[in-house]
């Protein structure tokens, strides 16, 4: 699996206030999200009117294809208008961590059967609710 990771630099040379800059980051994350399903957030330089910095990061099983994706991310923020990109980081990290043992399945509920425990152990049922079940 791969993790694409992106930093882009933002100059926002129209905006004279917070609020200005916030409408044209909105812009941007909500086109990111809805070309490509990306999300993105400013990561950094909150406070400050006219620069702002944001982040995402894409998972995929080819390395390709979340580079791809990055470019993608690139591609529609600039397209956005009302800012510049003023620096691009970009990082690919390839993880391979152990997938740890899954639960066993129960037929009956599609779940592991939660009531009985994993090994049929009751004790964990309060006292009064074992009582309410049996009457």
């Amino acid at each position: 699996m791969y993790v694409g990771i992106a930093r882009l630099g933002v100059v926002i040379g129209e905006s004279h206030s917070l609020k200005e800059k916030r409408m044209v980051i909105r812009r941007i994350k909500d086109r990111v999200r809805e070309r490509l399903g990306v999300i993105v957030n400013e990561v950094g330089h909150q406070d400050s009117w006219q620069s702002a910095e944001l982040g995402c990061a894409v998972v995929s099983a080819d390395a390709h294809r979340a580079a791809s994706l990055l470019d993608d991310v690139v591609r529609v923020a600039m397209s956005a208008g009302g800012t510049e990109i003023a620096s691009i980081e970009r990082q690919m990290v390839r993880f391979e961590g152990v997938l740890g043992d899954l639960p066993t399945v129960d037929d009956r509920t599609g779940s592991g059967d939660k009531a009985a425990g994993a090994d049929g152990d009751v004790d964990w049922i309060p006292d009064e609710w074992k009582t309410e079940s049996q009457s």
